[in-house]
C-alpha cells in the first residue's frame, strides 16, 4: 500500500513537472552533461502483446490478461541513476542492457524523454516490454539417433517480481530426473541474487546453493560470492557415437570470493578477485562399467584473478540470433588467474595453476564483424596439464534479410582429465554427426553458414528464418589413446532447415528444424537425418 501511494505520488510530480518541460527526441539533444541533474523518473511497462496489432487474436489477449506485469519497483530496483542525481547517459544506457539481461525482459528503452530549461534537469522515461514468463515444458528433440524429452513449468517472473522458479521432469539417453530451481536476482532492492536448486536423477541427487553480490555494474566497487554445490552423474565414454563404458562422477564443490576495484577514476575498469574453492571429485563404477573408470582428484585451491574491461558496447542485430537486440563489447577484456593447489585445503598435491582469456569483437566495416576469444589453462602437474582455446566468427550483413556467417574453433590439449575430453558431433559441433562422435585432446572445428531472415511470424508466437551450412571437423587423440579403435578421420557434413525464434518467450529459444547429412563412408551415417533441437542461437 505504501508502495502504491508513493508511485501515484511520483506519477502526479512527474506529469506537473512535464507539463513545465520541453519533450526531446533523444539521449544526444546536450552536448554537455555537467550541471545537469535528473529531475523524474517514469515508467511505460508493456504487457507481452500489443493488442493493437491487426493480427492480434484471442490467444494474445488471453496472454496478456493471464500474465503479471513486471511491477514497477522490480524495475525501479535495476536502475543505475535516481532522482536527484546527476545525468550519466553512460548510466542509462548500462541501465537498458542491465534490463533487457533479465529473462522476463525482451526490450528495454531508457531516455531522456524532457528537458527542464529552469532547473537544468531532465526527466528520464524507462520504457520496458516483458517477455511471457510462465512456460509449461513439453520438449522433445531427436538428434544423430538419441532422443530427449522433459515436461513440468518454468515461472521466469513470479507475479511480476522478476523471481524464476522451476520444476521440471527431464529424460535423455544418459539420466531421467526432477529438477527444482529457485532463483532470485535481485533480493531486497540490494542487487544480491541468491539460487536454490535440488534435482534427483537416476545417477544421483544434485543440489546448488549461492549468494552473490557480483559486479552488477561497471562502476561497482566490490562484489562478494558463496556458492556450494554438488553434482552426481553417469559419464559416459564414447567411440563414433557409440557407448563403450560409463562410470559415475560425484563432483563436491564449494567456494568463497571476493572483488575489488582498482582506481575508481580511470574510464577502463581493473578489478582484483581473491578466491579460496574446495572441489573434491571422485570415481564409482555404475551397472555400465565395462573397463577401468579415472583416479579420484581434489582440486583444492587459492586463486587471485585480475580483471580488466575497455568499455565500448553496441547494439547490434542478426549476430548470434535475429530480430532481437543484442549488446557487444568492442573493447578489449582480459582475465588472468594465479592460483595455487593446497594440500592444506584437501588438494591432492601442491601444484600451480594459471589462466589468461581475452575477449575482443572488431567492426571491420558498416557490415561485417569479427567476434574473437583466446583463453589459456596450464596446471603444473607432474605431468603439466594444459588447454589453449580460440573461437573466431565473421559475420558479413549482405543486406537487412541476408547474412553469411564463418566461425573457426580451435583447442589443443596436453594430459587432459580423461572424464573431460574435447567431443565434435551434435548441436553447434558439426551439425549432420551424432552427439560425442570423436573426442580426444585436440580438435579443429570451421563452418559457414548463410542465413535469410524474414518478416514472417507465427501467429506472434514464432519468427521464422532459413539457414544452410557446411561444417567440417577433426579430433586428435591423446599418445595413449588407442587410434586403430577411434575414428580420427576428418568428418564433413552440410545441413539446410528452418529457424524458429519464440520472440514473446522468456526462454529466447530457437527451434532448429534440419535436414542434415553427413559425407563419409560410415554405412550407418550415409543417408539424410532429420534433425529437430532447441538452443539459444542461430
Amino acid at each position: 500500500m505504501k508502495r502504491l501511494v508513493s508511485t501515484a505520488v511520483m506519477l502526479l510530480f512527474a506529469q506537473q513537472v512535464a507539463a513545465d518541460c520541453q519533450a526531446v527526441a533523444d539521449n544526444h539533444f546536450l552536448v554537455d552533461e555537467q550541471g545537469i541533474t535528473i529531475e523524474a523518473i517514469t515508467y511505460n511497462s508493456h504487457n507481452v502483446f500489443d493488442l493493437k496489432d491487426e493480427s492480434t487474436f484471442w490467444l494474445h489477449r488471453f496472454a496478456n490478461y493471464t500474465h503479471k506485469v513486471t511491477r514497477e519497483g522490480v524495475v525501479e530496483d535495476d536502475l543505475l541513476f535516481h532522482t536527484g542525481t546527476p545525468l550519466v547517459r553512460a548510466d542509462l544506457a548500462e541501465t537498458e542492457r542491465l534490463l533487457r539481461s533479465r529473462r522476463y525482459i525482451r526490450e528495454a528503452e531508457v531516455r531522456i524523454s524532457h528537458y527542464c530549461a529552469a532547473s537544468n534537469s531532465v526527466i528520464v522515461n524507462v520504457a520496458t516490454w516483458d517477455n511471457w514468463s510462465l512456460l509449461p515444458t513439453i520438449d522433445f528433440s531427436s538428434e544423430g539417433g538419441r532422443s530427449k524429452s522433459a515436461l513440468g513449468f518454468e515461472e521466469d517472473n513470479l507475479l511480476g517480481s522478476g523471481n524464476r522458479l522451476s520444476l521440471e521432469y527431464k529424460r535423455d539417453s544418459e539420466r531421467t530426473g526432477v529438477n527444482f530451481v529457485f532463483f532470485s536476482p535481485n533480493m531486497f532492492s540490494s542487487f544480491w541474487n541468491s539460487t536454490a536448486a535440488y534435482s534427483k536423477n537416476s545417477d544421483g541427487n544434485n543440489y546448488q546453493l549461492s549468494l552473490n553480490r557480483p559486479f552488477y555494474r561497471l562502476s561497482s566497487p566490490w562484489a562478494l560470492g558463496f556458492d556450494v554445490d554438488r553434482v552426481s552423474e553417469d559419464v559416459t565414454e564414447y567411440d563414433a557415437g557409440e557407448e563403450y563404458n560409463s562410470f559415475q562422477r560425484q563432483r563436491n564443490h564449494a567456494k568463497a570470493e571476493f572483488g575489488y576495484r582498482l582506481d575508481t577514476n580511470s574510464h577502463n575498469i581493473h578489478r582484483l578477485k581473491l578466491a579460496v574453492e574446495s572441489e573434491n571429485v571422485k570415481f564409482f563404477a555404475n551397472a555400465e562399467t565395462m573397463l577401468d573408470f579415472p583416479e579420484n582428484r581434489n582440486l583444492s585451491s587459492v586463486w587471485l584473478e585480475y580483471e580488466g574491461i575497455q568499455a565500448n558496447y553496441r547494439k547490434l542485430f542478426n549476430i548470434n540470433s535475429f530480430n532481437r537486440t543484442e549488446d557487444f563489447n568492442f573493447g578489449w577484456q582480459l582475465n588472468a588467474r594465479l592460483g595455487t593447489y593446497n594440500k592444506g585445503l584437501g588438494a591432492d598435491r601442491d601444484a600451480l595453476f594459471w589462466q589468461i582469456s581475452t575477449n575482443k569483437n572488431w567492426q571491420l566495416s558498416p557490415d561485417l564483424y569479427l567476434l574473437a576469444d583466446l583463453s589459456w589453462l596450464q596446471r603444473q602437474f607432474d605431468q603439466p596439464q594444459y588447454l589453449l582455446s580460440t573461437h573466431w566468427k565473421l559475420v558479413k550483413h549482405l543486406n537487412e534479410y541476408n547474412s553469411i556467417v564463418a566461425k573457426l574453433t580451435l583447442d589443443k590439449g596436453k594430459n587432459l582429465f580423461r572424464d573431460e575430453p574435447l567431443y565434435i558431433g551434435g548441436d553447434e559441433q558439426l551439425r549432420a554427426y551424432p552427439n560425442y562422435f570423436q573426442s580426444g585432446e585436440s580438435r579443429a572445428m570451421l563452418s559457414a553458414e548463410y542465413r535469410r531472415y524474414t518478416d514472417w511470424s507465427l501467429w506472434q508466437l514464432l519468427d521464422v528464418a532459413f539457414a544452410g551450412y557446411i561444417d567440417a571437423g577433426k579430433v586428435w587423440q591423446s599418445d595413449e589413446q588407442d587410434t586403430n579403435t577411434l575414428d580420427s578421420s576428418t568428418l564433413v557434413g552440410i545441413g539446410a532447415g528452418i529457424r524458429l525464434l519464440s520472440n514473446h518467450s522468456s526462454r529466447g529459444t530457437m527451434i532448429h528444424l534440419d535436414l542434415t547429412r553427413a559425407l563419409t563412408d560410415n554405412d550407418n551415417l550415409s543417408g539424410v537425418e532429420v534433425r529437430i533441437t532447441a538452443t539459444k542461437s542461430f
